[in-house]
């Protein structure tokens, strides 16, 4: 690391730039995560082998909502916030088995604070202000159709910020909402669902200026080569979260729904589903540098510094 200053004596007063380093962390499961290579559960346990490994590089996940959640964490070395650009992307296939309609659970995979974001998504019957996912950003996709709402299958980035005045986690949260988030009702021509057993690239882009999140589908070609998929979702804009969310580790879900069996919930039956994730990954640019103040006493001169990396 080099330091270039304009030099003067008399100096009284120095403002340091940051230090901080661009981010960069990607697993493309070559390893097996579930003994190794720097993951670790976040919330429970293999006990229901909802995770499994293919040495041909990918982790197989089985989503059935009615098991308990099980969250895998990879740390990536540093915390993100709402004034930090990143990219979060993630190679996936998925297939579901049974998507009662008017239940709504969701595949997901993002980002969290591996100490501080509970498993709980949903609330129960018996406290719907149960649910703890603070500090999470997450792809989610709804394969279930629900009538009831007017809604077919939707799509969005979800995001909780901090915990707020001891409230849940929807206290404090983001999202795109129906019918923007309908995939039935987009613009044309919108597909009306994501493709199964279909290698797909999802792409949440985080604009730290702006604190609009942007998702972005792609379908990967034989040949390598990106079909982008017309959705219709909007970036979701993050400005009204407060406080920020911090999150510090790649994540990969299986949610329990809580309201799974509750008897005024029909009909009594989970999401059931797999996903194959063959890469997931976070990236963060460094920050533009600051700028730097010296004062020197003799003259009253000025002059700016900036400390540079060689």
């Amino acid at each position: 690391m080099k330091k270039y200053i304009l030099a003067g004596v008399g100096v009284v007063t120095l403002a340091l730039a940051s230090s901080t380093e661009a981010v960069n962390v990607s697993s493309d499961f070559s390893t097996n995560p579930l003994t190794g290579g720097g993951w670790s559960f976040g919330v429970g346990s293999n006990a229901n082998n909802q995770l499994t490994w293919n040495p041909a590089g990918s982790l197989q996940v089985h989503v059935n909502s009615s098991l308990p959640t099980v969250r895998l964490d990879l740390p990536i070395g540093t915390t993100l916030t709402t004034s930090t650009d990143f990219t979060l992307t993630s190679r996936f296939s998925f297939s579901v088995t049974s998507a009662p309609n008017n239940e709504g659970m969701q595949f997901a995979f993002g980002l969290v604070n591996h100490a501080l974001t509970g498993g709980d998504r949903t609330g129960t019957p018996a406290n719907y202000g149960s649910d703890n996912v603070f500090n999470t950003v997450e792809f989610n996709y709804f394969p279930n159709v629900s009538p009831a709402y007017g809604l077919g299958r939707t799509l969005t980035p979800a995001v909780f910020g901090a915990q707020s005045g001891g409230g849940d986690a929807f206290s404090n949260f983001a999202s795109v909402f129906a019918p923007d988030s309908d995939l039935g009702k987009n613009v044309s021509p919108a597909i009306n669902q994501l493709p199964q057993s279909t290698l797909l690239l999802a792409t949440l882009n985080y604009s730290a200026s702006t604190k609009m999140l942007a998702l972005t589908m792609q379908q990967v070609n034989a040949d390598s080569s990106l079909t982008t998929l017309v959705t219709g979702v909007p970036a979701l804009d993050l400005s009204g979260l407060s406080p920020s969310f911090a999150v510090d580790s790649l994540a990969i879900m299986a949610y329990a729904d809580g309201f799974n069996g509750d008897p005024s919930s029909s009909p009594q039956t989970a999401l059931v589903g797999d996903m194959s994730i063959q890469q997931i990954a976070v990236s963060s640019p460094v920050p533009e540098p600051a700028a730097g103040l010296l004062i020197f006493c003799s003259g009253g001169v000025l002059a700016l510094f900036r400390r540079r990396r060689a």
